[in-house]
């Protein structure tokens, strides 16, 4: 049994990534500490899509277990209880920046489970199990655009720190979770008080300084046990339904999207909807809803996104630095 070991030198508690000794079922395992804070994550994914699946299934799960921190449950309740705030909360910012990074069409039943081992109260579990997500994925044969890397910061005394300890972020006044790749930022999570916009810019620099490195590691990681990635089919629309949704409604959803609420924009939008349905369905009777569905839909996104990079306008109107009036 090998193991393999990488340490991504970030913050005063680096992060170190190991795989090879636990859950070596999983498609990807590995367990990741800074401090005495341990986790296991484990990332597994079916190999044949389910009937009719219309969308990618992938659940996230942290579990937080009492025993971790050397304790159990006390009071009326003796036995682990529903997820609490803190489990949900980690297993959304988990699954935010992952999600994006799987093929176009892959609706695979996939899932990422993360498990912590041990608790020094110091160390928060949620930057762990984010990068341990990344990892598992990484080194198994699912596939992935990985990896990405994920960090804290806080600022301390005006100085900047990485991944700050519980009682540092109790004297800091930023809390940003950053998470990237080698070069881009990937997702954007937190708060702060009234910090200067130049100094939220330098954040973001200092944060993906870290982010780098933790990418590294993890393709370190990759080169010494990472599998050869496994063959899978993508459902996607086919390029002639493609074409009949832009000639059908090309040259209209455009001003269709365009309107100042949700209810305008549907009344709108549905009747362009309605006629590339009919149109799909007379020349390609075969044709499933949720083909049509995915035709639209994608549709609607260029003419979003042509309208931002193009026209710097929204679907409200409004421009790209203008905000909504703010009514109390």
């Amino acid at each position: 049994m090998s193991t393999h070991t990488v340490t991504g030198q970030v913050g005063s508690n680096p992060i170190t990534i190991e795989t090879g000794k636990m859950a070596r079922l999983a498609d990807g395992a590995v367990t990741v500490r800074a401090g005495d804070t341990v986790l296991l994550v484990t990332a597994v994914s079916q190999r044949k899509v389910r009937e009719g699946q219309t969308w990618f299934p992938m659940s996230v799960e942290y579990k937080e277990k009492a025993a971790a921190a050397g304790v159990f449950p006390g009071g009326y309740f003796k036995r682990e209880g529903r997820p609490t705030e803190k489990e949900i909360l980690t297993c959304r910012m988990t699954d935010r920046p992952l999600r994006p990074l799987f093929p176009k069409g892959y609706l695979y039943d996939t899932q990422i489970a993360a498990l912590m081992l041990a608790a020094d109260g110091e160390n928060d579990a949620d930057i762990l199990a984010m990068n341990g997500a990344s990892a598992a994925l990484c080194i198994s044969d699912i596939p992935f655009a990985g990896p990405i890397g994920a960090v804290r910061v806080g600022r301390v005394d005006g100085e900047f720190v990485i991944n700050p300890t519980f009682e540092q972020r109790e004297e800091s006044d930023l809390d940003l979770v950053y998470v990237g790749n080698r070069n881009d930022a990937i997702m954007i999570e937190g708060a702060a008080d009234e910090v200067p916009e130049a100094d939220f810019v330098k954040s973001l620099r200092f944060a993906q300084e870290a982010v780098q490195k933790l990418v590294i590691a993890q393709e370190e990681l990759v080169a010494q046990c990472g599998k050869e990635k496994r063959e899978y089919e993508v459902n996607l629309p086919s390029e002639s339904l493609q074409q009949i949704a832009e000639e059908i409604a090309g040259s209209r959803i455009g001003d269709a999207i365009q309107a100042t609420s949700k209810q305008e924009r549907d009344k709108k939008v549905r009747p362009l909807r309605d006629e590339v349905e009919a149109a799909i369905l007379e020349r390609e009777p075969e044709t499933t809803g949720f083909q049509i569905e995915q035709v639209f839909e994608d549709l609607q996104k260029k003419a979003f996104r042509k309208a931002i990079l193009e026209q710097g306008k929204r679907a409200d109107g409004r421009a790209t630095r203008e905000l909504r009036p703010l009514v109390a």
